[in-house]
């Protein structure tokens, strides 16, 4: 039944979001602030997409989510028609990631991860459903599979590989073929490692204009699954000094950053990695914005960021425990998983631990696709928690 109760709202989650939405704006700002004093609007846009996605949070809270179910292939084939039309617009920086519309543009990939787990937990939830049929595994595999092929053919591989964290989180509850997927996931991290090896010592341009005796003593061919971009931040990620005018300067700016903030910071506006320059002004308010974070306020600003996200995603853990029904219980475990690794992902890549991605970090990255799609996904975690199993 449609309808809010306030009795019912999660309002620790509700607080943490706003919180968190507040505070987005004012690190954006200060991304954007110069020694000039000339600022950017990108704040204010940033409120307008969070008004934006507030209003879509409390429809979705009040949108009983047990319907979705009934619609999810509906949604699920609305995401994938996106994903197809991205294609049919020009490309942006080389890739085509975004619906150019009037007055704002639209990334699908981002509303693509919320379809695929409304589908797959509708279809595994579904009554009578034999998880330990093969075909079950295979339908599953297809509609996690299409999306993540038309996201990585954009080309948006870190969008793409969220699918996976997320699909095999539902699907291990379940115990869809858990030893298949236990195997799975072994291979793939050898072939990560091994791709990783390849990548370092493959043949390069300047390798290649080297004389045969100063060459290094292992060279690999070329790999051909990756583009150049994409091999680079795993090179820059693997060695120091690789493309110090490019990614590799992004890593270490970003590392500096966060490093000289110390335990508290060097205050609100204060940051020079940011102010400066340093830190690229194109990335700064987007997928490094811990960076600024971290550097205005220190350890424990950025400690007091991950707490705030420690009780987000509590509460959406929450939920997905107390829900009164099995769909539920999956997609607000399948949206769990989803916030957990673009924290985990964008904070991981800041301090240098992981490979530099295009990841934004939920309610603070500037974005507006981003921002709704977040929004979006935490209204149905309340939709769950509105109608969630007494105790």
């Amino acid at each position: 039944m449609n309808g809010i109760t306030l009795k019912r709202v999660d309002w620790t989650m509700l607080g943490t979001i706003l919180l968190l939405i507040g505070l987005s704006a004012v690190f954006v700002y200060s991304a954007q602030f110069k020694s000039d004093d000339v600022v950017g609007s990108n704040w204010m846009k940033q409120l307008v997409f969070a008004g934006m996605g507030l209003c879509a949070y409390g429809a979705l809270a009040w949108f009983d989510y047990k319907r979705l179910a009934a619609f999810s292939w509906w949604i699920y084939g609305a995401a994938v028609l996106l994903l197809l039309l991205v294609f049919l617009f020009p490309e942006v920086n080389g890739a085509h990631r975004w619906i150019l519309l009037p007055g704002f543009t639209l990334q699908p990939s981002e509303l693509g991860k919320i379809a695929v787990v409304i589908a797959l937990s509708a279809y595994l939830a579904t009554p009578g459903r034999d998880v330990d049929d093969w075909k079950t595994f295979y339908t599953c595999f297809a509609i996690v599979g299409l999306p993540f092929l038309l996201i990585a053919a954009e080309p948006d591989l870190s969008t793409s590989l969220t699918l996976a964290p997320i699909s095999l989180a539902i699907m291990l509850y379940m115990g869809v073929q858990r030893r298949f997927l236990l195997v799975g996931i072994a291979v793939v991290l050898v072939f990560v490692v091994a791709s990783c090896f390849w990548i370092k010592f493959e043949k390069t341009d300047a390798i290649e204009a080297m004389p045969p005796a100063e060459q290094p003593a292992i060279v690999l061919p070329r790999m051909p699954f990756l583009e150049d971009y994409q091999k680079g931040r795993i090179k820059v990620f693997l060695s120091n000094d690789h493309d110090m005018a490019g990614a590799g300067w992004s890593k270490l700016q970003s590392q500096i950053a966060v490093g000289s903030g110390g335990l508290y910071g060097k205050g609100y506006l204060k940051g020079t990695q940011n102010i400066l320059g340093f830190l690229p002004r194109t990335v700064a308010p987007t997928d490094f914005i811990f960076c600024v974070i971290a550097e205005e306020t220190g350890f424990m600003g950025g400690a007091f960021f991950i707490l705030l996200y420690t009780v987000l995603l509590g509460r959406c853990m929450r939920v997905s425990l107390r829900s009164r029904d099995e769909f539920g219980r999956l997609m607000v475990l399948g949206i769990s998983v989803m916030l957990f690794c673009h924290v985990f992902v964008n904070i991981a890549m800041t301090i240098g631990i992981l490979p530099i991605t295009g990841l934004p970090l939920p309610l603070m990255s500037y974005g507006g696709s981003f921002m709704v799609s977040t929004m979006i996904a935490l209204g149905l975690v309340q939709s769950v928690y509105q109608r969630r199993r007494n105790r």
